[in-house]
């Protein structure tokens, strides 16, 4: 019965604040699947703290999980060598799942023709991530993470024209490729 009430509040608490969490986590990242492994990592621990201790002491989940988040990034990138060459993200985000989910269930499109758009699209990002691993933080952030391209610049601590340049240049180069 317990566990039950803990699931259903991890549950809530994922849905409002992994977008956040997300955004955080990317900003601090290299590449994509360490902020996966983090992002995993701290929602785990969470989980975990509420099963072991409760939430009623938990005032802000958000500002919680952020600062698990904050000690998630310094413990995972303290075990990293500088000079190690990190990998690349391939796979789809929770975010992603969730939404390609939400789209399956609505009766719009034709489930083949929805197959063959995320696809098209998961093989567009790993293009956009092959190429510019900058311009991959760009396009997760901003369409994955849903923030505006003024906070990705400041996210990521770069000039707003280096983001809408980035991005537009990709978007024009992806049309091109695969012939939009």
């Amino acid at each position: 019965m317990g566990e039950s009430r803990h699931e259903e509040y991890f549950n809530s608490v994922y849905e409002s604040t992994v977008k956040s969490v997300s955004r955080f986590v990317v900003s601090k990242c290299g590449n994509f699947e360490d902020a996966q492994d983090i992002i995993q990592n701290v929602y785990t621990r969470f989980f975990k703290r509420i099963t072991d201790k409760g939430h009623e002491d938990i005032e802000s989940p958000e500002a919680f999980l952020i600062n698990i988040a904050k000690y998630e990034c310094r413990t995972y990138f303290s075990g990293k060598k500088k000079s190690e060459k990190l990998s690349l993200f391939s796979d789809y985000t929770e975010e992603e799942m969730t939404a390609i989910e939400r789209e399956m269930s609505t009766p719009k499109e034709k489930l083949d023709d929805l197959l063959c758009n995320k696809l098209v699209a998961k093989q567009i990002f790993e293009d956009i991530m092959k190429s510019d691993e900058l311009t991959g933080q760009i396009f997760y952030l901003h369409f994955a993470c849903d923030m505006k391209l003024e906070d990705v610049a400041q996210a990521l601590d770069i000039k707003l024209s280096t983001v809408k340049n980035r991005l537009y240049r990709t978007i024009e180069k992806q049309k091109k490729k695969y012939k939009f």
